[in-house]
Order: C-alpha cells, then sequence, then structure tokens
C-alpha cells in the first residue's frame, strides 16, 4: 500500500525527463560586445548557445516551433545575454501595441531571463523586452509575488530582421544581488512569446498554470564569475520646480534632494533618501466602489519598490501589515513632506532581513510621523520560507489629538512540498497605544496548480480592533471564506479556433468576526469561458449573492450615495465578458452585468478600447457605467460614469509624452495627468508634469451660490540623474 502511494505521487508530481532544463556555461569575454540588437560581435562567436526550447503553449512539452538561441557571457562590469528568435514572418508578424516600460506579457513579442542568484526562488530578477527594446523588470518572490514597479539599471537593444529578431543584454553587476560566496551556478531561465500565434516556448517548460519565475522548472548556468564587492555606491540626486495653483491662490517652490544606494557588501544594500521626491509617480485612476471593502491602490514610488517583495507578506489584499502607501500620503492620498529615511536589506542564500526607517513631516490636518520596519525571513528545506515582521508608528500630538504608538508583530511562512503544490500563512498582533487598536488577523492561502487547471482556498481573519498603523486592512471584523476552482479542459473535439475551455467557479463568505454573523457571500459560476487560439475570449456568468446588512452596516453602506434598507437579500445577476485579441492594432474588452440588486436593479459595464496604428502612437479609452434603480424604502435610481481616455506618443523607448483625462460623474471631478519623460541614461530622466483637478466643492459665501467648481493646477519640472560611483 505505502509503495502504492508514493508512485502515485511520483507520477502526479515528478518532473518529465524533457522539461529539465540542462547545463549552460557561462564565458569570460575578452571584449564586450557593442549593445545594439546586432548579433555581430566577436564576443559572441566564441560562447557555446542553447536551444533547446520547449513549448508551454499550447502544447506543453512539445518542441518549439520556431528555434530560440541564447549565449551569456561576462567581463568585470557586466553580465551579457544575447538571444536570437527566428520568425519567417519578420517584422510583419511582429506584435507591440506600444513602447511603454513595464509593459504587458499578454499583448506583446517577448524574450525574457530569469536569474536566481541565491538560488531559492525567494529573490527572483526577471528582464524581459519586445522586438521595439522595451523593457519590463520585476522582482519576484517564490513565483507569485510579483514586484512589477520596481526599475532595474540594464540596457537592451534589439535589431529586427527578415528571418525573426535578435537582442542584446547589458545587465551590470552591480544591478544583481547575489551571496558573499557566490554559488557556483546560478538558477535561470528562459522565455520567449509569439504572440501572433498566442505560443510560450522556454528552455526549461514549466506547467501552463505557473509561470517562468518557479525556478525549479530552469536550468543551471555555470561559469560565472561576479567580481568581489567594490565600493558600489549609486547616488541619484534630484532638482524641482512645482508650481500649484488652488483657486485664485498660487506659488512656485524649487526643491532639491536625492537617494543613495551603498552596497555595502554582495549581499547587502543600505539605501538613504533625503527629502524624497514622488513628483513623477503616475496618477491614481480614478474607481467608484459599490462594495463594502475599502480600494487598495498599488505603490507607484520608486523609493519604496526597491526590495518591497520582502516586506511583502503574502499574496492577501485584506490583510496587508506593512502597506508603504501608509508613508508620506494622507488618508485622501495627497502627499505628505517625507524629510528623509533609511533602509537596509541584507540577503544570503539561507537567510534576508532588512529594515525600514521614515520621516514623515505633519501639517495642520496630519501630524508628525516616524515609522519603522524590520523583516526576517529564514529558509526551510528546498522551497520553504518562515519569518517575522515588525512595524512600529509614532504619530505625534497635534491640536486636540494626542500621541499615539502603533506596532504590529506578524509571523508568515510559505511552503511548496511539490512542485504543483503550495501554501502561504500569516498571523499578526497589534498593539496601540494611545488610541483603539490592540487585535488580531490572520490568513491562510492553500492551492494546487497544474496543467489541468486551479484549485484553492482562502481563509482569513480579522479582528474589530486589529490596526495595522503601517498597513492596509480591506474590512475590519471579518472572517473571510473562499474557496475557488478552475479548470483548463483542451478536448480534442473542440473546434480548429479554440484554445481551451476554463470553467469555474469562485466564492467568498463573510461573517462578522466579533459575534460569528453572516454578513454577506457571493458565488460566480463561469460554465464556459472560451478561450480562442488568438486569446480571445466569451465567458458568460452568473453571480448568486446573499447580503445581511444590520442597522449600522446600512447606515455606513451607500453605493452611488443611495440608501438601502436593513434585511436579508438574496438575487442572482447575469454577465458577460467578451475580450479580443489585445495584441491586435484594433482591441477591446466589455464585461456587463445585470439583474436584481438588493431590492433593486442594477446594470453595470466595464468597457476598454485601444487603437495602436504603430508602436509610437497608442489611444486608449476605458469606460465605467452603473446604473441602480428601485432601491429603498423611496425607490431611489443613481446613474455614474467614469470616462478615461488616454492617448500615448513614444519617439522610442526612452522618450515619450503620455496624457489621459479621467471624469467622474458620481464625484462630480475631471482631472487631467500629462507627463512627458526622458530617460536620456539609464534610469536618469526629465519629466515633464502637468496635472490639473476641477471638482465640486461647498462655497456658501461665494455669489450667494451653493456650489461651484474648484480648480487644482500643478506643473513640475524634475531632473533626477543616477550616477554609479
Amino acid at each position: 500500500m505505502r509503495f502504492s502511494i508514493s508512485l502515485l505521487l511520483f507520477t502526479l508530481f515528478a518532473v518529465p525527463a524533457w522539461a529539465q532544463a540542462g547545463l549552460m556555461q557561462a564565458q569570460r569575454l575578452s571584449t564586450a560586445p557593442t549593445i545594439d540588437g546586432q548579433l555581430d560581435d566577436a564576443a559572441w562567436q566564441q560562447l557555446q548557445p542553447i536551444s533547446d526550447f520547449r513549448q508551454v503553449e499550447p502544447n506543453h512539452g512539445e518542441p518549439a516551433a520556431q528555434p530560440t538561441t541564447v549565449w551569456m557571457g561576462f567581463d568585470e562590469r557586466n553580465l551579457y545575454v544575447a538571444a536570437h528568435m527566428a520568425d519567417s514572418t519578420g517584422r510583419a508578424g511582429m506584435r507591440v501595441p506600444d513602447l511603454r516600460r513595464d509593459f504587458a506579457w499578454a499583448d506583446n513579442d517577448v524574450f525574457g531571463v530569469m536569474l536566481d542568484p541565491f538560488g531559492d526562488g525567494g529573490a527572483v530578477i526577471s528582464l524581459q523586452v519586445t522586438p521595439m527594446a522595451t523593457q519590463r523588470d520585476m522582482l519576484v518572490a517564490n513565483g507569485v509575488q510579483l514586484n512589477t514597479e520596481w526599475d532595474a539599471v540594464w540596457q537592451a537593444r534589439t535589431q529586427v530582421t527578415p528571418e525573426g529578431w535578435t537582442v542584446e543584454l547589458a545587465i551590470p553587476w552591480a544591478t544583481l544581488r547575489y551571496p558573499v560566496d557566490a554559488l557556483p551556478t546560478w538558477r535561470v531561465n528562459f522565455v520567449r512569446k509569439i504572440r501572433r500565434a498566442n505560443e510560450v516556448h522556454a528552455w526549461g517548460p514549466y506547467p501552463r498554470a505557473l509561470n517562468g519565475h518557479y525556478m525549479e522548472y530552469g536550468g543551471d548556468v555555470a561559469g560565472l564569475e561576479p567580481p568581489p564587492p567594490g565600493r558600489n555606491v549609486r547616488i541619484q540626486p534630484y532638482a524641482t520646480t512645482v508650481y500649484n495653483r488652488l483657486g485664485d491662490a498660487s506659488d512656485t517652490t524649487p526643491d532639491i534632494g536625492g537617494e543613495l544606494k551603498w552596497a555595502v557588501t554582495s549581499n547587502s544594500v543600505l539605501d538613504l533618501t533625503v527629502n524624497t521626491d514622488f513628483a513623477q509617480a503616475d496618477a491614481d485612476r480614478q474607481v467608484i466602489n459599490l462594495s463594502r471593502f475599502s480600494v487598495f491602490f498599488p505603490e507607484r514610488r520608486a523609493f519604496f519598490l526597491e526590495n518591497a517583495e520582502l516586506f511583502d507578506l503574502g499574496s492577501s489584499l485584506s490583510i496587508v501589515p506593512f502597506f508603504s502607501r501608509r508613508i508620506g500620503l494622507d488618508n485622501a492620498g495627497q502627499p505628505l513632506t517625507l524629510d528623509g529615511g533609511a533602509r537596509f536589506v541584507s540577503r544570503t542564500a539561507k537567510r534576508s532581513g532588512g529594515g525600514l526607517l521614515m520621516r514623515q513631516r505633519g501639517n495642520t490636518q496630519t501630524p508628525d510621523a516616524w515609522f519603522g520596519v524590520g523583516r526576517y525571513l529564514q529558509n526551510v528545506g528546498p522551497t520553504g520560507q518562515v519569518g517575522g515582521l515588525v512595524t512600529l508608528r509614532q504619530d505625534a500630538a497635534l491640536g486636540d489629538q494626542q500621541a499615539t504608538t502603533n506596532a504590529t508583530v506578524t509571523l508568515d511562512g510559505f511552503a511548496q512540498p511539490t512542485e504543483s503544490f503550495a501554501a502561504d500563512w500569516l498571523v499578526s498582533q497589534s498593539v496601540t497605544e494611545g488610541a483603539p487598536g490592540d487585535g488580531f488577523a490572520a490568513h491562510t492561502w492553500i492551492r494546487n496548480r497544474a496543467d489541468w487547471g486551479y484549485v484553492g482556498h482562502v481563509q482569513g481573519v480579522i479582528s474589530d480592533d486589529y490596526n495595522a498603523g503601517i498597513g492596509f486592512v480591506g474590512r475590519s471584523d471579518l472572517i473571510v471564506t473562499s474557496p475557488a476552482a478552475i479548470l483548463d479542459i483542451r478536448p480534442d473535439w473542440r473546434p480548429s479556433f479554440v484554445r481551451n475551455f476554463g470553467p469555474g467557479f469562485t466564492a467568498y463568505a463573510y461573517h462578522e468576526y466579533s459575534t460569528r454573523r453572516f454578513q454577506e457571500a457571493s458565488l460566480q459560476v463561469r460554465p464556459i469561458n472560451m478561450i480562442s487560439e488568438s486569446g480571445a475570449q466569451i465567458s458568460p456568468f452568473v453571480v448568486f449573492n446573499w447580503q445581511n446588512l444590520n442597522d449600522a452596516e446600512a447606515g455606513g453602506f451607500r453605493p452611488l450615495g443611495l440608501s438601502i434598507a436593513p434585511g436579508n437579500y438574496q438575487f442572482t445577476q447575469y454577465g458577460l465578458f467578451l475580450g479580443s485579441d489585445l495584441s491586435r492594432k484594433v482591441a477591446g474588452s466589455l464585461e456587463a452585468q445585470t439583474g436584481p440588486y438588493f431590492d433593486g436593479m442594477i446594470t453595470t459595464a466595464e468597457a476598454a478600447f485601444r487603437a495602436s496604428p504603430s508602436p509610437h502612437v497608442a489611444f486608449r479609452l476605458d469606460y465605467v457605467y452603473n446604473h441602480i434603480t428601485d432601491v429603498g424604502p423611496t425607490e431611489q435610481e443613481a446613474t455614474s460614469h467614469l470616462i478615461i481616455p488616454e492617448l500615448r506618443l513614444a519617439l522610442n523607448p526612452r522618450v515619450q509624452l503620455n496624457a489621459f483625462y479621467q471624469y467622474n460623474t458620481f464625484a462630480d471631478r475631471g482631472a487631467w495627468n500629462v507627463r512627458f519623460s526622458w530617460e536620456f541614461s539609464p534610469l536618469s530622466y526629465v519629466y515633464l508634469v502637468f496635472n490639473d483637478s476641477r471638482f465640486f466643492v461647498e462655497d456658501t459665501l461665494r455669489r450667494g451660490s451653493p456650489e461651484r467648481f474648484l480648480t487644482q493646477q500643478q506643473a513640475i519640472f524634475k531632473v533626477s540623474y543616477l550616477r554609479q560611483l
């Protein structure tokens, strides 16, 4: 019996021989190649390439339909990667909708390299490039925690030829982090996406349900000789001039500041920041929230994105013990002055740790504050991790508001006993002095991903007095239960234009923690979810809803400003998602849903349209519509529109103009954000930014009118320069 079970487990989870990427040999180059995308340098001729790529999509494990060849070399300054992607269609077959950095993987032709110097999957460096030399870089932990906003110093150039396209990468050793005693081999994988055929190839073909950042499916690169730690100091000063106008008042403010990065050793880094400035960060996109949860806005500010994956615990958006957007922003998302701060991070092949200390200057509404974070993470076995996180926030007294101190202590872990099965968990305790906030929270996510699909379960609890002073909690006093399953079915009888069927369900159930009272639940069922060979999608769905509103909840829950009467409600809504091939020059998607809503009716729609006649010119239009009728005792009605047009003009990947406008009828607010950026050297920029917001305010003293529009405008000129010492 024991033998039978062992045989069954081996059959289910053993990695096939063809999935084991082999060994790649890197060599020291006597002469550095010229990074121009052309593979005519003598340096490449002395290297032994690898080319045994296999399919991830559509036919997992089969040989790649189009050959890919990769070379790797190095010198004292850089790690070099070159690749040739054979493609008989040449430029005509390439798909690159626009030239934005951090492009969408699903919409482009892509070549990518994943590097794991520590060999534990906890800090994978992912660098990707399109045939137009647009770059995408990420830091990835455990295959699932993707820090997509992180930007690294590296160089990429490409050439498109009638035979396909080529790429050359130069990755400075200073960009990479590796142990003091560098491992004899690094884990590595290479991926390629041929978008017109919607094919994905990899040197180590990972399961379709995963991604290329699961490094156990990669191979090894041997022969690397990283240089010993040197001074390795990087400075990035900035200078800004900001013009602000609010109503009839205006002012102009010049400012300077900057950041310093010092690699104390080859596996530890100290970051210092003085008068931190985030003027170049993208503006947040407006949302209209019809749920009973707070809205989560991702971090976009460069300083906090460095090593963010170390401080990011798990993958729950309901419980985030440390969320950097709580630093330097008030509760309305408006920026506050950061006088400075420091961050120290150390990584080895066995453990990682780090700390963050920041000083925030207050204003008339927000007190001065100190923020501190400490993190430790220990590797357990080949894939497991266990760690702890401590946060501390001290707010000074302000007016009638007394000083407060908040702390959280969190333990977390990750385990992956097989290639497809994984689990992570956390438990967190908060303590607050000077205000309520002594509570706890816990979360676990168990899942299995394989070529046949996904099955998983999320369980979380948040006490009513849990207070993460530097974190994010979507809703307190809550127990959340969420099972889900999605299949990947590819029967032989499917039509030739169909890639697969992905039926599945996702369920959520919420109970009040303090009383165990049921609050709400939903079950979304997608019975078909047909995905075509091009990536187009048709997915009808049904959503079953159960709501239990007491008096307090009904008073605080006002979708589109409407009142909902307390009571128990059960209703079913029907919807349809349609999506075209998003890599084409003209593409779009539409999701519509309608049906009963509490004691009334609701119709919602989200539409997206994009036209890209050239990668240099791209226009996008997003539209969100909500219409609620016959709700509440007085049968109220409300309609909202959110319209976001966006235009991107790019001379090349380094010189771009991006402009978008947001008009929200529910908030009576319109806002422009226009940004010109010139990357004149890797991660050195000139920015011109213009922001314009117009919104209704109460003003009973102005012209006897109870309402008027208030205009807030801002113009920013900023220069930042990165210098490696």
